[in-house]
């Protein structure tokens, strides 16, 4: 799947190109993802490679004097092991391509309700089970949407109903009764909650270039450049002990101070002359990608 994403990304025209609209520019940066480990978390990252390889994927692995002559800019102070993504990795802009999704969609008849989705209208059906039980079982048979700036709702009838809610997705489904049903069927809530995590933007005019990577420490603390002007973003997902307050916006500065700066300056030391520019707060659900993070982190 991540090959095809990258083709995808590379060609994104070709698939969501509409005829006489203007090209789609994701700002696809191929600069690959460069993940170090320590003695601790060495031996989980081999094994990422070697599963990586069979499938396709063209990573390498570099000792800490190989990655040093690769990127002098590297205090290689505890690292035992780094893994660093050769093609078709990088970074690129959601939003363009988010909208270039809903343009193309638009394009091929598919009908917009902007709103918010309350409840859900049902048929039943009654069937009996092998053991002569009777049982009621529901189906979805319109989607209830709260129109926005009104007080009417819409009724969207449906063949299916596909939860693409994000962090809000076991919201969503606790709305057909996902988490609170019988024994043995809906009994298990969705297992997706928001997380709130804080993307700083730094500047450091005599920082990596052009050669850096998406670059993920050991630590869990990563950066990556944004352009070529001495900008780089980067953050670190906090410990469960730390998980920030997801009620509101607000920023936490001083984690950047206290937590992710040091450990940025630790890895690249020309960092201790960084000046924090801007943050960026996002709510987000922790994926596999990010509990490796945690898995690897020391």
């Amino acid at each position: 799947m991540s090959l095809f994403g990258a083709d995808f990304l590379r060609n994104v025209n070709d698939y969501l190109g509409i005829e006489n609209g203007d090209r789609i520019d994701i700002q696809f940066n191929p600069s690959g993802y460069l993940f170090l480990s320590s003695e601790k978390s060495a031996e989980i990252l081999e094994e990422n490679y070697r599963v990586q390889r069979e499938q396709g994927a063209k990573v390498a692995l570099l000792s800490p004097d190989q990655l040093k002559k690769k990127f002098p800019w590297i205090n290689i102070q505890d690292v035992a092991l780094a893994s660093y993504g050769l093609e078709n990795e990088g970074w690129f802009d959601p939003w363009t391509l988010l909208n270039a999704f809903r343009q193309k969609a638009l394009s091929m008849g598919v009908l917009h309700c902007h709103g918010e989705v309350v409840g859900f209208d049902y048929v039943t059906r009654e069937m009996l089970t092998a053991e002569g039980d009777s049982i009621n079982l529901k189906r979805i048979k319109q989607v209830i949407v709260q129109t926005q700036n009104s007080l009417e709702t819409q009724h969207v009838e449906c063949m299916a109903v596909v939860n693409t809610a994000g962090a809000w997705s076991s919201k969503v489904a606790e709305m057909v009764g996902i988490g609170h049903g019988n024994p043995g069927t809906y009994e298990v809530k969705l297992p997706v909650e928001p997380r709130k995590r804080y993307v700083y933007m730094f500047h450091c005019p005599n920082g990596p270039g052009l050669d850096c990577p998406l670059l993920i420490d050991s630590s869990g603390a990563y950066f990556r450049r944004e352009g070529l002007g001495g900008n780089y973003i980067g953050g670190m997902s906090p410990t469960e002990e730390e998980e920030p307050d997801t009620s509101n916006l607000d920023v936490d500065h001083n984690y950047f101070q206290e937590k992710v700066w040091p450990l940025l300056a630790h890895r690249v030391p020309v960092f201790e002359s960084l000046k924090p520019l801007d943050t960026n707060m996002k709510v987000a659900v922790p994926t596999q990608e990010a509990e490796l993070l945690r898995t690897v982190r020391n």
